[in-house]
């Protein structure tokens, strides 16, 4: 709920579960027109005690207990959560299907490409990062060699310029 939002209450209910500070019916009050206008929300008022912090939630679901709808609120909260770690984890910068199962399959197919990654990273490289492991596992992912080499420093120069001599005789 934003803070400036004009709201007028139509009823206070007693509030009921661990948690719940207050749970109102409420209008909302715009001078201009607005879906929201008159229509009767419910406003819940939750204190959550883990960072001593209150949450206000607004909905139109007046059925269900301000308990239930904080607890929602909490499970929605997660599932934004989990989208920005796949979003930062897993590098899915499109879906490239809209059906259900299509997004599905590649949130599952990044999840185990980035489970594989993590278990080669503290396998076989556990001092790089994850993304030079990928970075590395790319260049050679046609190519066939053990694991291992894939990590392996590049053999000394045999000069100290750093340049590769071509030999001629």
């Amino acid at each position: 709920m934003k803070k400036d939002m004009n709201y007028k209450v139509t009823k206070s209910l007693p509030p009921k579960g661990v948690g719940v500070v207050r749970d109102e019916k409420i209008e909302v009050c715009y001078k201009t027109r607005s879906y929201l206008k008159g229509r009767t929300l419910r406003r819940v008022v939750f204190h959550r005690q883990q960072d001593d912090k209150e949450l206000v939630f607004i909905t139109n679901d007046l059925k269900r207990s301000a308990l239930a709808i904080a607890d929602l609120y909490k499970q929605r909260w997660q599932i934004e959560l989990f989208f920005k770690w796949i979003k930062q984890n897993l590098k899915i910068k499109q879906f490239y299907g809209t059906s259900e199962n299509a997004v599905k399959l590649q949130v599952l197919v990044a999840m185990i490409s980035y489970v594989l990654l993590r278990l080669i990273q503290q396998g076989v490289a556990p001092e790089r990062r994850l993304g030079n492991v990928s970075i590395r596992l790319g260049s050679v992912l046609m190519q066939r060699m053990p694991l291992l080499e894939v990590f392996r420093k590049p053999p000394d120069l045999p000069d100290d310029t750093g340049q590769l001599g071509l030999g001629f005789g």
